[in-house]
């Protein structure tokens, strides 16, 4: 087939315009100009991005792939029109893509200084229906290329426009730099900001109905990856990322539940949109567990629509069994979202939900530990992975999904809802193997039901969320001890039976029993035992969060175990020395993050429980001290439950959780020592970066809580008793 040539156009277009299907199939695929040449120049340029950008190990052919039609073209009279129903409707689909692109842009393109222009404000709502600032400027801080060129379509000129996915691993990104760099489009006044990306997107005639616009689904999902903690465990980054690249009909294109999910999530981490309002706790209590009740009053902001959306399709597929494993992938990105924002209900059926589903889904034991009886039901839902990567990332979602119901359990007293007898799983392999896609046999590795699992850490096998996943395992066994102690005891179990009742106090003291003591012992041991290269969570002002929590976990653990038999007004009891000291090493560690430039909202939501456990513990020995007449320890604790309130204050600024925790510590001192142990806390103002002319009034609004929360637009923060 010769080389196409241009078609002379005899109504005014473009003269170098080719006739239909003489590009090349990579270019029509993408909707790309192509000039038909073998190969065409888009695919060479494609092709050498590539190549400058590949991962290390991965093989790229040697030439650009670019192909063509092999039969030879008829040329078709001027005035023939389409002869086949295919043609016809391609055809009207084009034309009303091309309709739909002018209406747009008689909506909504027209440049803030254009004498047309008109700024009606913003809401959360309204961000669904217009498409995402593609400004340079919006790009998250600290994300490089990683991946082959993603091709999205063309600049207002003619020229290719790239987006490169960026470095998804979890010390790729900026931890000195804020996570609000960019300003919502109705804050600036710069032209560039305010210019609509419209042109420079590609408009899939698919996309789902619900989602926002695909340029602002993509900034979300880049915030969800550069800062969530877990993003990187519960996907696979860089083949995620390749796959939201493709249209929305293809069989690989990423479930709409999970984007649903984790647009709802991802808005945390940007002011692109509004955060949800911080709910009014002189209405509705803190620790109130049926929060909807009081959302009625208040308009859903854009998290809670996409939230909605991700839950009813998830609902829907599972009812008929369709996509199971990305039901739970999007069930867990759920969880994440109603635990920062503190839905109690919402957060525990969820988990429920979630850790239910992965034991259906055989995720919770791996071959050769499995049932021994005959079943009629397959021991796993799933078919078998197909790959390496599709294999770990399957655990990993199970230890994910583990972790929430457990470190999100132990603030309650009831049962969990999977026994850790029932877990017979391997231990996630280390991140950067994962990434890799790297085969770690069976033998290599460590089992959840090892002995001395909390004691033994071998350096090729363990990362900070190997640790991670330990910690949440070693909060699941005290909370499992305290929950059934007294079953145990009444069926005459030999490890919860006191080695000593003589004591004339205690006889039937829970801490002289077996259980009790191997317990305790595998806290103490658990944050000493830690690989050298992993035993300080914060080198060089950044924080790894995985290993703050990991140990973070060892103190909480030792408060829940030693709390319940602590007598502060008793000098020499044991409990009541270790729950302070615990108290005090959580303390600790808040002195050592408080001190660098890392954004604390990031941490794990575990960690602001922690926070409040040590404080609820300091206000114990605060009154104890008071009613002692104790004074040489009174302003020592009230300055420490000061700092843990400036830093949970702090927190709460982005995340409702910690202001949730806030409110209850606060509530909790008020009560236990008066108002005069509790004084206000004045929260420090965010670090803002530099930006354009955007007035800094109106961007903390937008930024941190839109136009529901009214205190929000004042610079410092005030939470009294």
């Amino acid at each position: 087939m010769p080389q196409a040539e241009a078609v002379p156009s005899n109504k005014g277009t473009h003269p170098n315009v080719l006739k239909r299907n003489q590009a090349c199939h990579q270019c029509r695929r993408r909707k790309l100009k192509c000039d038909a040449k073998r190969p065409c120049s888009t695919c060479i340029r494609s092709h050498a991005h590539a190549v400058s950008h590949a991962p290390p190990g991965v093989e790229l052919p040697p030439a650009p792939e670019c192909t063509y039609d092999e039969a030879a073209e008829v040329s078709t009279p001027a005035a023939e029109g389409p002869r086949s129903r295919y043609e016809r409707l391609e055809n009207r689909i084009n034309e009303l893509e091309a309709l739909l692109r002018q209406k747009e842009q008689r909506g909504i393109g027209h440049p803030r200084n254009s004498p047309h222009a008109t700024e009606p404000p913003m809401g959360p709502l309204a961000m669904q229906s217009l498409p995402f600032n593609g400004d340079p400027m919006l790009k998250l801080p600290g994300l490089s290329p990683l991946l082959p060129e993603m091709t999205f379509g063309t600049q207002p000129d003619g020229r290719t426009r790239n987006d490169g996915v960026g470095s998804y691993s979890h010390g790729g990104a900026s931890f000195g730099a804020r996570i609000d760099s960019i300003s919502p489009a109705s804050n600036g006044n710069s032209a560039e900001i305010a210019t609509s990306s419209t042109n420079a997107s590609m408009v899939w005639a698919a996309w789902p109905p619900n989602l926002p616009s695909a340029d602002l689904v993509r900034h979300l999902v880049d915030a969800f990856f550069a800062f969530h903690p877990h993003s990187n465990r519960l996907f696979h980054a860089p083949t995620f990322m390749s796959w939201l690249s493709l249209p929305p009909t293809h069989a690989k294109f990423p479930n709409t539940a999970i984007l649903h999910a984790i647009c709802a999530l991802g808005s945390l981490y940007t002011a692109a949109v509004s955060s949800p309002p911080r709910p009014n706790l002189a209405e509705e209590p803190p620790d109130e567990l049926f929060t909807k009740r009081y959302r009625s009053r208040r308009s859903e902001t854009f998290a809670d629509i996409q939230a909605n959306y991700a839950k009813e399709l998830l609902d829907e597929q599972l009812s008929i069994g369709e996509n199971l494993f990305e039901v739970l992938q999007a069930g867990i990105i759920l969880t994440w979202y109603y635990w920062a924002h503190a839905r109690w209900c919402d957060v525990y059926l969820a988990s429920s939900v979630v850790m239910r589903l992965s034991v259906a889904q055989g995720l919770s034991s791996c071959p050769p530990f499995h049932t021994i009886a005959n079943s009629t039901r397959p021991l796993s839902l799933l078919p078998r992975a197909m790959t390496v990567i599709e294999d770990e990332m399957r655990r990993n979602t199970f230890w994910l999904a583990y972790s929430a119901e457990r470190l999100h359990g132990c603030g309650n007293g009831w049962a969990l809802c999977l026994d850790d007898m029932d877990v017979s799983q391997i231990l996630p392999m280390r991140g950067d193997q994962f990434l890799q896609g790297s085969l770690v046999s069976p033998g290599e590795r460590l089992w959840s039901h090892s002995k001395n699992i909390f004691r033994v850490h071998p350096s090729d096998q363990t990362d900070s969320f190997v640790l991670y996943i330990k910690a949440a395992m070693l909060i699941s066994r005290v909370k499992n001890f305290n929950l059934r102690f007294r079953a145990r005891q009444y069926t005459g179990d030999a490890a919860t039976i006191p080695a000593d009742t003589s004591h004339p106090h205690h006889p039937h003291d829970p801490r002289t029993t077996p259980a009790f003591i191997e317990l305790d012992r595998d806290i103490n041991s658990f944050r000493s035992s830690f690989p050298r290269h992993l035993s300080d969570p914060i080198e060089a002002n950044i924080v790894d969060c995985d290993l703050y929590t990991a140990c973070t976990a060892p103190h909480i653990a030792s408060i829940l175990l030693h709390e319940p038999h602590a007598e502060l007004d008793h000098r020499g009891c044991f409990s009541a020395c270790k729950i302070l000291e615990a108290a005090r090493g959580v303390l600790d560690l808040i002195y050592a993050v408080m001190s660098t430039s890392y954004d604390i909202s990031l941490l794990d939501n575990f960690v602001t429980f922690a926070w409040f456990m040590a404080g609820r513990i300091l206000v114990r020995f605060l009154e104890a001290a008071q009613l002692s007449n104790g004074h040489e320890q009174i302003p020592q604790l009230v300055n420490e439950i000061f700092c843990i309130r400036v830093a949970m204050a702090k927190m709460g600024e982005r995340l409702p959780l910690a202001y949730r925790y806030t409110k209850m510590l606060t509530d909790f001192l008020v009560q236990k020592c008066g108002e005069a142990s509790a004084p206000s806390v004045i929260a420090l103002a965010p670090r803002w970066p530099m930006l354009p002319p955007a007035p800094a009034t109106a961007y903390y609004e937008a930024a941190e809580a839109g136009t529901h929360f009214e205190s929000a637009v004042r610079s410092n923060i005030e939470l009294t008793g």
